[in-house]
């Protein structure tokens, strides 16, 4: 894997919307649909869309921020120990990466180069 691909792969503002902005909308309107269906008190339907709402929201907002983290990571090991980071990423396979396990990885390869006392480029 390279950096590049990474970054347009798995940290990007298209894949945050594709995977996490439009399946949370598309599961919003269905739960709100149904809701509609079976509540028909105004009162208590509000009150039951906020929640749902707040919930979506939430998740979504929370998928963000660690995306961002994963990505400020990878950008401050791609800035400080660009060749080695560059070498470490190559062993890691494409098709067995998951997305729960990107942070992980990039922490372990930001471990192992401080191991190896790797002088950061300031």
């Amino acid at each position: 894997m390279t950096p590049e691909l990474l970054e347009r792969d798995w940290l990007s503002l298209r894949y945050w919307l594709q995977s996490c902005v439009l399946p949370s909308a598309v599961i919003l309107l269905v739960i709100l649909g149904l809701l509609r269906l079976i509540d028909s008190d105004a009162v208590g339907l509000n009150h039951k869309a906020v929640i749902v709402g707040f919930f979506a929201l939430y998740f979504i907002l929370v998928r963000g921020g660690h995306i961002i983290m994963i990505r400020s990571l990878h950008f401050e090991l791609k800035r400080k120990y660009e060749d080695a980071y560059r070498e470490k990423l190559a062993y890691v396979p494409i098709g067995q990466i998951k997305r729960r396990n990107i942070g992980f990885t990039l922490a372990k390869i930001k471990r192992e180069l401080i191991d190896l006392k790797l002088r950061p480029k300031d």
